[in-house]
């Protein structure tokens, strides 16, 4: 099915980057919350052409518009009118969400390229996901739930079958950041949040106890439970921020002292390849070679190297950085490497922006 679309000019120019060439972009501007939250699974088009963001009048409105921008004209347009519960990947053109039709919930699938759209599965018995993932052939969308007190579950949507079931439980994961490794989708990263507390409507009243959040590895069926050597006592506790890198089955993330890591499955310990004290959001490029991420003192955004390590000022997003989570940045790369969007709340309310990758910037950051 593909609906009527409008597209709108919100794009604004807001010149050069004088620390290093990029042009920025402020792709939206109506005054309402635009965002592009998480950048962790890059919403975006496999070719790097177009994105998604969410556009709220509330700052907490659970059900916001999706829209899209097309970054070869900056031009915007709404796609569906009440949505929740995001998953992508980097490889793939769909984006996966939720939206209520009638008395019931339904998960669609929108392709970012031709912007089709069609309803895949319907939530009649099965709960709404807190946190969600795709997998990469599609078959497969899971999510999380809340069982009972601090117990949580993970169930699995057989998209091909029209069933789901519930796959594992654990304590503690009721921000898990679900994401399916993109390449062959066999395992799924979670975040535990050991020791946080929440309330019986759902409140975190404390997002970690003294052990600190690290991550963990389940296969899709829930079996094969592997612990990451990040976090206490590995490292300092990770910020819960996190992602695969491309095709390598390594994971990125960032720890509460602004150290980026790289690590993968069966390591025993954890590559340090950066740090900043306010290294916070994370997000690795498609191609697994580079990594953006913001320094949370002051909003500036660095591109990094997976390789040579080598990392460089990009842009100063002027993001406040605060407590709503649409004034963080929330930087990811675009599929063709040619952008980062990220969020600011520079004007006073958020928006949604694109910094551009200058020519040679990425050879720069290669260089042995």
């Amino acid at each position: 099915m593909k609906r009527v679309i409008r597209w709108i000019e919100e794009s604004i120019h807001r010149g050069t980057e004088p620390v290093s060439g990029s042009s920025i972009w402020q792709l939206t501007s109506a005054p309402v919350i635009s965002h592009d939250i998480y950048g962790e699974q890059i919403y975006a088009s496999t070719d790097g052409n177009r994105i998604a963001f969410l556009r709220s009048f509330y700052p907490h409105n659970k059900m916001p518009e999706l829209w899209v921008c097309d970054l070869i004209t900056k031009k915007v347009a709404m796609v569906s009118e009440a949505v929740g519960g995001f998953a992508s990947s980097p490889f793939l053109d769909s984006l996966y969400f939720v939206r209520p039709v009638g008395n019931e919930h339904c998960l669609a699938r929108l392709n970012l390229k031709t912007l089709e759209q069609d309803d895949v599965f319907t939530f009649t018995d099965c709960p709404l996901p807190i946190s969600e993932t795709i997998s990469p052939d599609e078959r497969y969308f899971v999510g999380a739930f809340r069982l009972q007190g601090n117990l949580y579950g993970l169930y699995r949507i057989d998209l091909e079958r029209g069933t789901w079931e519930i796959f594992h439980e654990k304590e503690d994961i009721f921000n898990p950041h679900l994401q399916f490794e993109p390449s062959e989708g066999c395992e799924i990263l979670v975040q535990w949040n050991r020791g946080g507390i929440v309330d019986e409507d759902g409140n975190i009243i404390r997002s970690v106890g003294d052990e600190g959040a690290t991550l963990y590895v389940v296969d899709r069926d829930g079996k094969n439970f592997r612990s990451l050597p990040i976090g206490k006592p590995h490292t300092e506790p990770i910020t819960g921020h996190e992602c695969w890198v491309g095709d390598t089955k390594q994971v990125l993330l960032t720890a509460v002292d602004g150290t980026v890591y790289l690590v993968a499955l069966g390591e025993e310990r954890a590559k340090a390849i950066a740090k900043n004290s306010g290294f916070n959001h994370i997000s690795a490029s498609a191609d697994g070679r580079f990594f953006v991420v913001d320094d949370f003192r002051n909003g500036w955004l660095y591109l990094g190297s997976v390789e040579t390590k080598r990392c460089m000022p990009i842009c100063d997003s002027r993001a406040s950085c605060g407590c709503p989570q649409y004034t963080h940045t929330h930087p990811y790369i675009t599929p063709n490497n040619r952008y980062i969007i990220f969020n600011s709340d520079e004007t006073g309310i958020c928006q949604v922006y694109a910094a551009t990758i200058p020519d040679g910037f990425l050879e720069n950051l290669e260089a042995a």
